[in-house]
């Protein structure tokens, strides 16, 4: 009765193994080759808003120091990105209008912030204050370790 109980299960065990590499687990199936499916649309109307306002005082720090600005200068400067973000914040917000209009929309707030700085800073001040402020934050590359040793 052991023996037949024991080779029973030992044919069911192969048997299972047989039928799982039958099926190509963990591959891809066969009338699945060559496939990729279509991408996902893309949701038009979600952009993130981030609060760009929190670190202002830390950038003007940064700006007065750069482009050597009195408190005036410094006050006028912070009120014209202040007033920018706000207007930027507020068109990524509504969600009634479309990605594309709020581009548009963005890339005149960007213009009119950069007009208004001409009247306080130079226009090569004013592109620095561009790569500065409009510059996300890079990642560190890892350096790669010589593996040739």
């Amino acid at each position: 009765m052991k023996l037949k109980n024991l080779l029973l299960i030992t044919i069911l065990i192969f048997g299972s193994l047989g039928t799982a590499a039958a099926q190509n687990l963990g591959q891809i199936q066969r009338g699945q080759r060559g496939y990729v499916p279509p991408p996902l649309p893309r949701d038009q109307g979600a952009i993130a808003i981030e609060n760009t306002l929190e670190d202002i005082d830390e950038k003007m720090d940064l700006y007065a120091t750069e482009f050597e600005l009195d408190a005036f200068e410094k006050a006028v400067v912070k009120n014209f990105i202040v007033e920018y973000e706000k207007e930027k914040m507020g068109i990524m917000a509504d969600e009634s209008i479309a990605y594309d209009v709020k581009q548009q929309s963005y890339k005149k707030l960007n213009e009119k912030l950069s007009g208004n700085l001409v009247t306080v800073l130079t226009e090569e001040q004013v592109a620095r204050f561009g790569e500065l402020h409009f510059s996300e934050k890079k990642k560190k590359k890892k350096k790669r370790r010589n593996r040739n040793n």
